[in-house]
């Protein structure tokens, strides 16, 4: 299985065979276009601080929010740092001949060998996309496009116009997880299905990855866990039988 790695500005020193290194700046003209015309916009940066108001409901916990006092201020309004993975997705799936598409955020530590059947798994033929179904957003650290699919290549292209047009300003956060459940759900009401890896765990539990049945082979270090060097024993909320999980505490 060849594996594609977007770098920007440097080149790795990597093992010959079936890693294939891009520069992300040299392939994405539009990511360049993009990030020039954001440069002085603080909006675009998650630097612009304002009350917004928004009616928004948990379920889970049966709670109503009234507006954001914070909104525009932090990651989830940072546009121009998430669109670097957006458009590295883009680039690979307008130039690859695979059949599925596997984004995997670089922060991610395989500790397992996992085979073709169980990686085929992750979007069935009928899907369109395989991903981690979160409460509030998506987890995009890991997620499956089934470029088979007719409607896969509409919703990339829907997704990739929130860009280039500018259009995702229009939309309440920025960053790459939003956009995404916002297309997938487009999508979703035109008829397509979408399936959902963690089988609705993602509901439940806020690290979702590594409790669903990605964690039999890999951890994800999402935040402080990189310099932690791996994801905390406290992260779990079922009991895992692999020596990795075992050894971590």
């Amino acid at each position: 299985m060849p594996l594609l790695l977007y770098c920007e500005g440097f080149e790795p020193r990597l093992p010959g065979g079936r890693i294939v290194t891009r520069d992300l700046i040299d392939s994405s003209p539009e990511l360049v276009a993009f990030k020039h015309r954001h440069a002085a916009n603080p909006l675009a940066h998650g630097l612009t601080r304002r009350p917004r108001f928004r009616l928004s409901y948990d379920l889970a916990k049966l709670r109503f929010k009234l507006g954001e006092k914070r909104w525009g201020e932090g990651y989830r309004w940072n546009a121009v740092r998430f669109a670097h993975k957006s458009f590295a997705i883009f680039h690979a799936a307008a130039t690859t001949e695979a059949d599925v598409l596997i984004w995997i955020d670089a922060d991610t530590r395989f500790f397992a060998d996992v085979g073709w059947a169980e990686i085929e798994s992750f979007v069935p033929e009928d899907h369109f996309v395989g991903y981690l179904r979160r409460r509030i957003h998506s987890e995009c650290g890991f997620v499956a496009y089934n470029l088979r699919h007719p409607a896969t290549r509409e919703m990339l292209a829907e997704f990739e116009r929130l860009y280039t047009r500018d259009e995702m300003f229009r939309e309440y956060e920025f960053h790459d997880s939003y956009l995404f459940d916002l297309v997938r759900k487009q999508m979703e009401r035109k008829g397509h299905r979408s399936y959902d890896i963690a089988g609705g765990l993602g509901l439940k539990v806020p690290h979702v990855l590594i409790n669903s049945r990605l964690g039999r082979f890999m951890d994800h270090l999402k935040g402080g866990r990189k310099e932690e060097g791996r994801s905390r024993v406290g992260d779990l909320v079922l009991e895992r039988q692999e020596a990795y999980w075992r050894d971590s505490g």
